[in-house]
């Protein structure tokens, strides 16, 4: 009885996620256009999926566009994710996912400053022992365990693609010159394919990478691993400055979360899934909506490519940044061209009566030849 007793006095300990978020512009971009976030307890208290969220996305499009579209896939994955139905986390997970892709799609059709805009996303949720992920683009989720690092996404790039069907190896693709052509993204289309993984086996100790290109494109994976066994704030502002250390190309994102454990019991969905001592987040600025600097902009146009274009690279009708700032500016220059409507008319008189002078003139000068040839101008 007493062995009983004590037996059920022992605390039981329970896996908690605690996390940071590092986002910085870089060194050549002017604006940020990633987006990162992830709840906290007091949001998580109402949630029926429960659990923890983490989002990185990178957004594209042109400075507004691209802000605006990561911003809008972050926000509204959230919110939907928060205010689902459903207990089954992979159901609320694609729900969440679809949703924002159907209003940045929407966003973009009705406004033509931010036509085009995309973004990718990755998406992290954590409930209890388990783990899930939802995944668009070319963000990338690590996990690492151990001695080992596991990138548990997917790249949805051309060059990915072409890795995985061994026209590449992993070595070209990272030079390759259209390493930056996605072919899945949120936004660019009503519909989506989202990758939803899950549920994953949780340990002690297991951290997970959530970051944009502008990290894992240029701190490689031995970096990332070695790098990850500190502290996550120590990991994190690392992380951020190796990015810095290197030129920081593009903008930079990254959230190092760590699966700890805890005396506290463990609550339902619904209720508090983290205590408050856990709620650490670096915000991000608020978005400024008002017009950017036309002079500089920046696209990229998505598009699936076959794979009969995957074996001739040289084929492949896929718009590169380069090329979509050149459509950019044309359209841009388009867009302010004063308008020739109300000119149409007139110019379509004015052609009329020039057909017609010409037509008089010509019958003139043949009436007049037939004049002087006929026997009665002898």
């Amino acid at each position: 009885m007493s062995e009983q007793a004590s037996s059920e006095a022992v605390p039981q300990r329970h896996l908690v996620v605690r996390a940071v978020l590092r986002t910085d512009v870089g060194l050549v971009r002017s604006e940020n256009q990633d987006f990162g976030t992830y709840t906290t307890p007091t949001e998580e208290r109402e949630s029926h999926p429960g659990g923890r969220l983490l989002i990185v996305a990178d957004g594209m499009g042109g400075h507004r566009g691209g802000a605006t579209a990561s911003r809008l896939a972050g926000e509204t994955v959230k919110a939907q994710y928060l205010g689902s139905d459903t207990t089954d986390i992979a159901t609320a997970l694609r729900q969440s996912l679809a949703r924002a892709n159907a209003r940045i799609f929407t966003e973009a059709q009705s406004n033509p400053e931010l036509r085009g805009m995309g973004t990718t996303t990755s998406v992290l949720a954590v409930r209890g022992g388990s783990g899930w992920l939802a995944h668009v683009g070319d963000s990338r989720i690590y996990l690492v365990r151990g001695d080992e690092i596991q990138q548990l996404t997917d790249d949805h790039s051309l060059v990915a693609t072409m890795v995985r069907e061994g026209l590449l190896t992993t070595a070209e693709a990272e030079t390759h010159p259209r390493r930056n052509v996605l072919q899945r993204s949120m936004g660019v289309a009503e519909d989506v394919e989202i990758d939803v993984r899950g549920p994953i086996a949780l340990r002690e100790g297991d951290t997970f990478i959530l970051c944009s290109d502008g990290l894992h494109g240029v701190v490689k994976e031995a970096e990332l691993k070695e790098i990850a066994a500190r502290t996550i704030e120590e990991a994190a502002d690392e992380f951020l400055k190796r990015a810095l250390e290197r030129g920081a190309p593009d903008n930079v994102t990254v959230i190092v979360a760590r699966v700890e454990t805890t005396d506290e019991p463990p609550e339902a969905p619904g209720d508090r899934t983290l205590t408050d001592k856990w709620e650490e987040t670096q915000p991000l600025e608020p978005m400024d909506l008002s017009p950017y600097d036309e002079t500089v902009k920046e696209t990229q146009k998505l598009r699936a490519v076959t794979p009969e274009e995957l074996r001739d690279t040289d084929k492949i009708p896929a718009v590169t940044r380069a090329e979509a700032e050149e459509a950019q500016k044309a359209r841009t220059l388009a867009t302010r061209a004063p308008s020739t409507s109300r000119s149409g008319p007139l110019l379509r008189w004015a052609l009329v009566v020039a057909l017609a002078a010409g037509a008089a003139g010509a019958w003139f000068y043949w009436t007049h030849q037939q004049t002087l040839s006929s026997p009665s101008s002898r």
